[in-house]
């Protein structure tokens, strides 16, 4: 009797039991390949950021332990392994499209004894829900810090912090820029924002304490530059000094020789604080919008946003 085949000996039943596997096993192989390599080209190559830049950064946000922090390219996770190591961060959370680099940021966060305190995600930034971040670091380029801008604006609470390294975000000027020098004496620079509250629209303010009482106030808004107009019983009332920092806002109502600062935090559609300034000194105020103002700036190249 001749040797047997193998194969041909199998039956069909055991063919078509070695063809399902195949089947079932093919996908987790090629997912297992897929995850080895980005899901797209990353937009920018990795450059490290300088240690002492990026305690600049993070001191300029004064990350504390409170503060949830996201590094958006994280590269070898450096600023968030710091910010929970270092400042004490509550959480970390590294996102980068190349696998390389999450790997790099989980060892590394292993070796500083932080991993458990970080989230690893091999993730598009531009895909990734922020809505946790208190504050969120980039070393990013220009376009792609403009192209962020809108998200930002959508996902991040007011008040959230936000640093980048070396690059601005174009007509959102920066609260502050922060200039680092090495020990060569040559410098570096960051940039730091607080992301402003959305206070553009109509406003019905109670001010008791101040004559008329009752103001009707519109807001018009670009980033955290604000500007307004307000009106008592149908006579204009002089809006000036309005000053926008998170969710803080300020400003003055001018009624001839009177003049009244109205501070308050800003909370969806409502605002409440207290006043300073003649009879109304440490009276508090409230405020409702009644009409939401459009921002052209938070609208990005696809129509998103508002």
């Amino acid at each position: 009797m001749g040797a047997m085949n193998p194969i041909s000996s199998c039956g069909a039943p055991t063919r078509r039991a070695l063809l399902a596997l195949a089947l079932v096993t093919f996908p987790a192989t090629l997912a297992a390949q897929e995850a080895s390599a980005p899901a797209r080209t990353p937009d920018v190559h990795f450059v490290p950021t300088a240690v002492e830049v990026v305690r600049a950064m993070l001191g300029a946000a004064k990350v504390n332990k409170q503060d949830v922090v996201y590094d958006l390219g994280c590269g070898d996770g450096r600023l968030v392994i710091t910010a929970v190591k270092r400042y004490g961060a509550r959480r970390g959370v590294c996102v980068d499209i190349d696998p390389v680099r999450i790997k790099e940021s989980r060892q590394n966060a292993d070796t500083a004894g932080v991993a458990k305190q970080i989230e690893f995600m091999n993730a598009d930034l531009f895909e990734t829900d922020l809505s946790e971040a208190t504050v969120v670091t980039l070393y990013l380029l220009p376009m792609l810090n403009v192209r962020l801008r809108p998200k930002l604006f959508r996902e991040l609470e007011p008040g959230t912090r936000v640093v980048s390294n070396s690059f601005d975000m174009g007509e959102w000027k920066a609260d502050s820029t922060i200039n680092v020098k090495n020990d060569g004496g040559f410098s570096s620079f960051a940039y730091y924002w607080r992301v402003p509250a959305d206070v553009a629209g109509t406003w019905k303010v109670a001010a008791p304490g101040v004559p008329g009482g009752s103001y009707s106030m519109k807001l018009e808004q670009r980033f955290q530059e604000v500007t307004g107009t307000a009106e008592v019983d149908g006579q204009a009332v002089a809006l000036v000094d309005e000053k926008l920092k998170g969710d803080s806002l300020s400003f003055t109502l001018r009624d001839g020789s009177r003049a009244t600062r109205l501070t308050g935090t800003v909370d969806g559609a409502k605002m409440s604080g207290t006043m300073s300034g003649g009879q109304a000194k440490g009276k508090a105020w409230t405020a409702t919008r009644t009409l939401k103002g459009k921002r052209q700036e938070l609208v990005d190249s696809t129509g998103l946003g508002q």
